[in-house]
């Protein structure tokens, strides 16, 4: 019988769940199987097909195991030596830097995989003289500081506290594909009698297990939750007792609401006013409640007011502070690690929206970007505008592209450095679902001449002559350094299980005390007004690209282009595993919109607005609302569309996020 050995970790991507895993080695070191953590209450011992795929995406053949550099005809590329590679980048960056500045050098970090090491990047491009950098995020910044500006902290509930809810309000979200540990708990709540309600412009797995599904116009959620508010006020259902003691500046709040009586939220959402009365009478009589909010309520440019109405709902009725019940959008418990040490930050330094890349490289000047260093990421396929983003790229001087695959953004590189991969170098991850610090084992060595991005970095610091002592010698000591001053817990303990080093407990704000600047809910909010030029009161406007945009004319239908159960974004869908059984990228569209445009199932279509076009294969389907169509986000291979190509550079209300779903297209058979 083969020895075996099973060592616990942490997957680190852009996900809710942060599971931890157990994997097993044999005694050969290859991984023979990968299993959830008992050890971890949120995600106990399970973990999903993207988990399991790890043991098939360690040793994948088509895995990046050496620099690759393009061929001096400019068709494809050849194995390099490291020495090789990183001399010609640093002459390059050095030219680059000389003729037009640090700042011409942009550094592009994306979130495909997390860890507390991966800000040591900093410590070169601090010493390089600054460079230009991206701000904001493309998936959920605007939803963070709404709910930091109502309730003063981004916390919720442990999660196991789900299954106590007696009533689960899911808006915008769809955690039967993006979160399957949540939606286990919310079907142990539904076996134990709540009721589950979603909302959303699409039929998913989520609104398949729910007993009541609502389908509002995209982009009208503000209106809706103003217009719930608004019966449950006239129906006196409101914690008056709450309000009173917990609630800064209701009365205003209130006399808005008198602008969104039932008729016109019904008018402005596309839903019947009783459905609306209805779900307000029964969040409003449940207790406890639980809304749980989704990313996709945030991805316009109202984002940051939708996300402050829907986020008032639970304070206006009481259900803040109970276990089962609450606000859910994010919790940031984990985060507490101490800053890294890293350089001076430098005056040549220069930052551009993370939505804007394409544009900002198209038109940035004094000096224009030159060269371009992307790691944990892929703007090629996600970002807005990706088609112009691509040919934008392809004009630079220098690109280098650190990933395991060979992805789109790495396709039009100078050179692309091989990844490694979460087992193959120790960290401490963070989450932002559950309040769990994890330890990352290192479980195998790096294969081929794969190099952790921290060796990158130093070497890339040696190169140059920069001081090399902000990067780890020892590592677990450089870690143990970082866990929060005066903390209890050890990195031993750490490293034996998940640890909640928050003291938050695990009811959100049970005490009722609130980190906002009157102590307060803020149903009102001076500091929103201050910082972000909204109005104190959130409100429903419309979107310029939505319900009531007059381009419609042009382009009748919204476009969303929503997650899949099967990858993180454009991660996973290059393996034969997840290939085998994902959903196919098609376009989903309602009956009436098929019918009047002569567009069969399952026939070709063209997709298009005046930021380009795409053509993929059709799925005609009641289950998504009229005026609506859907493509799965995640471009990763020929097969899939890029969808980004249709998508704007916009920017969120506040916080800086991306619009993806504020976006008008036609369709017409290809």
């Amino acid at each position: 019988m083969p020895a075996l050995r099973t060592i616990r970790t942490v997957c680190p991507r852009n996900c809710y769940c942060t599971c931890g895993m157990l994997v097993t080695l044999d005694e050969a070191n290859r991984i023979v199987s990968i299993d959830g953590d008992p050890e971890n209450p949120a995600t106990g011992g399970h973990v999903c097909l993207k988990g399991l795929a790890y043991a098939r995406r360690v040793t994948y053949a088509d895995r990046l195991l050496t620099p690759l550099r393009r061929r001096a005809s400019g068709a494809g590329f050849e194995p390099v030596g490291w020495d090789d590679a990183l001399g010609e980048i640093t002459q390059r960056l050095s030219r680059v830097r000389t003729e037009h500045g640090p700042e011409a050098a942009l550094y592009y970090e994306g979130s495909g995989s997390h860890g507390a090491l991966g800000g040591l990047a900093m410590a070169f491009w601090r010493q390089f003289g600054g460079c230009t950098t991206t701000f904001g995020d493309l998936c959920w910044p605007a939803g963070l500081e709404a709910t930091r500006l109502t309730y003063g902290d981004n916390r919720h509930n442990h999660p196991s506290l789900t299954v106590q809810g007696r009533m689960i309000l899911l808006w915008g979200h769809n955690p039967a594909e993006t979160n399957i540990h949540q939606w286990r708990l919310i079907l142990d709540a539904q076996a134990q009698g709540a009721r589950v309600v979603v909302i959303d412009p699409r039929q998913t797995d989520s609104t398949d297990g729910a007993d009541v599904h609502l389908q509002p116009r995209p982009g009208t959620d503000a209106a809706l939750a103003l217009g719930m508010a608004s019966v449950i006020v006239e129906d006196g259902l409101h914690d008056s007792e709450f309000l009173d003691a917990h609630a800064h500046g209701f009365d205003e709040y209130r006399q808005r609401l008198a602008s969104f009586p039932l008729e016109r939220v019904a008018s402005i959402t596309g839903l019947e006013p009783e459905a609306i009365r209805g779900l307000a009478r029964d969040y409003a009589r449940t207790k406890p409640a639980l809304l749980i909010a989704g990313f996709g309520l945030q991805r316009h440019s109202r984002a940051g007011q939708t996300m402050r109405t829907v986020a008032l709902l639970p304070a206006l009725t009481g259900n803040v502070g109970l276990a089962g019940g609450g606000w859910q959008y994010a919790n940031l418990a984990s985060h507490c690690l101490r800053p890294l040490r890293l350089p001076p930050e430098p005056a040549a330094a220069r930052s551009i929206p993370v939505s804007q890349v394409a544009r900002h490289l198209e038109t940035l000047d004094r000096p224009p970007i030159r060269a371009a260093w992307v790691e944990r990421g892929n703007p090629a396929s996600q970002n807005p505008a990706s088609h112009r983003l691509r040919e934008a790229l392809a004009r630079l001087d220098l690109v280098v592209v650190v990933d395991q695959f060979m992805t789109p953004t790495a396709e039009l590189a100078h050179f692309v450095l091989p990844a490694k991969t979460l087992f193959e170098e120790e960290d401490l991850v963070t989450a932002y679902w559950h309040p769990y610090l994890q330890w990352r084992a290192k479980i195998l060595s790096p294969p081929g001449d794969v190099r952790p991005e921290t060796e990158i970095w130093r070497a890339m610091c040696e190169r140059f002559g920069y001081d090399t002592s902000y990067f780890p010698g020892d590592r677990e000591a450089f870690l143990r350094a970082l866990l929060p001053e005066g903390c209890a817990a050890t990195l031993e303990d750490v490293k034996a299980r998940p640890i909640d080093l928050s003291e938050n407990g695990d009811v959100a704000f049970a005490d009722h005390r609130f980190p906002t600047p009157s102590g307060k809910v803020e149903f009102a909010s001076d500091e929103a007004a201050a910082v972000w030029g909204v109005d104190r009161v959130p409100a429903y406007a419309p979107a310029a690209e939505g319900a009531e945009s007059p381009a419609r004319g042009r382009f009748p239908l919204q476009l969303l282009s929503c997650k899949t159960r099967d990858r993180i974004h454009s991660q996973f869908g290059n393996l034969d595993w997840v290939r085998g059984v994902e959903r196919p990228h098609l376009l989903d569209i309602h009956p009436d919109d098929a019918r009047a445009r002569g567009i069969a199932d399952g026939s070709n279509a063209t997709v298009w607005n005046d930021r380009g076009r795409i053509e993929l294969v059709v799925r005609v389907t009641p289950g998504i609302r009229p005026g609506v169509v859907h493509v799965l986000e995640g471009w990763c291979h020929d097969g899939d569309p890029d969808v980004n190509a249709l998508t704007a550079e916009g920017i969120t209300d506040m916080n800086h996020g991306a619009t993806f779903y504020e976006c008008l297209v036609e369709v017409a058979r290809a």
